[in-house]
């Protein structure tokens, strides 16, 4: 039996996510219709004959609601045959979206936000037959022995080697970084922790990951490797009752947690059929809310519609309901996360001037941008693909100021007999054999913004980060103007290449820096200290998302 642990002793008062309160409405209004069509099914003594309606189930709760159905009489489900569909909710989603038959005249998905993500795709809110047939609720999952201790949300999200699902397809992971998000606007955490806590965890994620990361997947993961994931109450619990003897701790932070409602919904399109379906709706909804229905549920590892804790010591016990106040975070969470998980193909351009020899503090400005540099590379996950230049005056021989160190490629491949991440760490920490020279800034952007272009992957995320601590003094080397008015003219709006610049310290050029990085819809950003580096590397991944947000 999983343990139980949880540091919020309030008890459980149920709250409205901002996405069903805004479909309440359409439950009040069609509830009186829904109630009148059910009390004259069961006032009926039988069928004359039965009608086929179409229901596509959340696979987590798929099996239970058969159960339910296959137990009540044909009276009692509005002499209707309800056609089961096991489905993912992204699976169901883009059959409403779509115009072909395959469309459900029911759903019920895991969460309201399945629902509102319909809306954007056909302009309107599905109608309610019931605001929540069952409840769960994001956990963490670990080996008994090892149980972390953890005060929120975002500490979850911050745990090294966190297993997480993908936000876009689990809505077990996307209402663990919703629960953050709602702590951050109670101030218990900070909005910009939890968007740089996404960083590491989708770049370590992937969109192109192979590890099976279905939340049951995850429980499974956890038990027979250790470590920690998020998961739901209910996917631990049927864990267990599979696996009996499975030695399993469940936690949630004392904060709360944002809890998933399996709604049921009308998905029918709007037409003669309509009523019908909407009928047959009213009658599940009646079925699933019979005592025997929830009990069925309860013993599935589901909590009643009203989050009642569950009973004989399983579960985590009594959870406060986090919400979102702010309807636009859980869209610019899910965008973020779409970006962010896309693999990065970057090229990072280092100064190796005289002037990175300066003194800062006890150390110099190249030393302390090596230490900084190494520490940020393992912020790119091995499906990175990434190279490394240097650059100076002349550095390059003849005219050119920039030297190739180590080629593009996937940070887990080869170079040099050697893996890629270890060739640009062996690189790193010997350019400060190189400082020496002039600024060479301008050609060097251009020549770096042209090689990415050469190799583009519409797989990944393509970008050069310049790091640079002076102005161009390349007398030779085209104009400022004249760089910007290359980029512009040659960034492809279907193939973008974002340039990223980091000025370390303030002899920077700032304003040069940043008209660099607006002309391709980068950002660009001033390390006052080289020690920031860190911390501007992953402002740099983020700005990933800033850059989608213009488009």
């Amino acid at each position: 039996m999983s343990g139980r642990h949880s540091g919020n002793s309030r008890r459980f008062s149920p709250a409205v996510t901002w996405g069903a309160a805004a479909l309440a409405v359409v439950v009040v209004v069609a509830g009186g219709w829904f109630g009148v069509q059910a009390v004259r099914a069961a006032g009926s003594d039988s069928c004359d004959s039965l009608d086929t309606v179409s229901l596509a189930v959340d696979t987590s709760i798929a099996e239970p609601v058969q159960q339910i159905l296959a137990q009540a009489n044909e009276v009692d489900r509005g002499c209707v045959d309800f056609e089961v569909r096991a489905e993912r909710p992204t699976d169901t989603a883009t059959e409403i979206a779509g115009t072909d038959d395959d469309r459900p005249d029911l759903w019920i998905p895991d969460s309201t936000l399945w629902l509102l993500k319909t809306l954007r795709s056909t302009g309107a809110l599905p109608e309610l037959a019931k605001t929540s047939v069952a409840n769960t609720l994001p956990v963490l999952v670990s080996a008994s022995d090892a149980a972390p201790v953890t005060d929120t949300w975002l500490s979850v999200l911050q745990m090294p080697g966190q297993r997480i699902g993908d936000p876009l397809t689990s809505s077990a992971s996307n209402a663990a970084i919703l629960g953050a998000l709602a702590e951050s606007e109670v101030a218990i955490s900070d909005a910009k922790a939890v968007s740089a806590a996404l960083v590491p965890m989708a770049q370590d994620f992937g969109r192109i990951a192979d590890t099976p990361h279905d939340t049951p997947d995850l429980v499974a993961q956890v038990a027979t490797e250790g470590g920690t994931s998020v998961a739901t109450e209910q996917a631990v619990l049927a864990y267990e009752a599979a696996n009996p003897g499975s030695a399993l701790t469940e936690s949630v932070p004392p904060t709360g947690s944002y809890f998933l409602n399996y709604p049921l919904a009308v998905t029918a399109p709007a037409g003669p059929e309509y009523d019908r379906v909407k009928a047959a709706g009213a009658a599940l909804a009646s079925v699933l809310a019979s005592q025997s229905a929830t009990d069925t549920l309860v013993a599935a590892g589901f909590r009643t519609s009203s989050g009642t804790p569950l009973t004989d010591g399983r579960g985590v016990g009594s959870v406060a309901a986090l919400e979102i106040k702010n309807p636009l975070s859980i869209e610019t969470t899910l965008r973020d996360w779409a970006v962010l998980a896309l693999p990065l193909r970057t090229l990072v351009v280092e100064d190796v001037s005289g002037s990175m020899a300066a003194k800062s503090g006890d150390s110099t400005r190249i030393a302390l941008t090596v230490d900084a540099s190494v520490g940020a590379n393992s912020l790119f996950s091995d499906q990175t693909q990434m190279g490394l230049w240097a650059f100076s005056i002349g550095l390059g021989g003849g005219q050119q100021d920039y030297r190739e160190l180590v080629p593009m490629g996937k940070a887990d491949g080869t170079f040099d007999g050697k893996s890629q991440r270890d060739a640009i760490l062996d690189s790193i920490r010997g350019l400060p054999a190189l400082v020496g020279g002039g600024t060479g800034l301008y050609d060097t952007t251009l020549a770096a913004f042209r090689r990415v272009k050469e190799g583009y992957d519409p797989d990944y995320v393509n970008s050069v980060i310049i790091l640079t601590d002076g102005a161009n003094e390349d007398n030779g080397s085209i104009s400022l103007d004249q760089l910007l008015a290359a980029l512009q003219k040659e960034q492809d709006p279907v193939r973008p290449i974002v340039i990223i610049t980091v000025g370390v310290t303030s002899d920077a050029d700032p304003v040069a820096l940043q008209q660099i990085s607006a002309a391709t819809g980068g950002t660009s950003y001033v390390a006052e200290d080289p020690r920031d580096i860190p911390d501007v590397f992953v402002k740099a991944l983020n700005s990933r998302t800033e850059r989608l947000a213009g488009e």
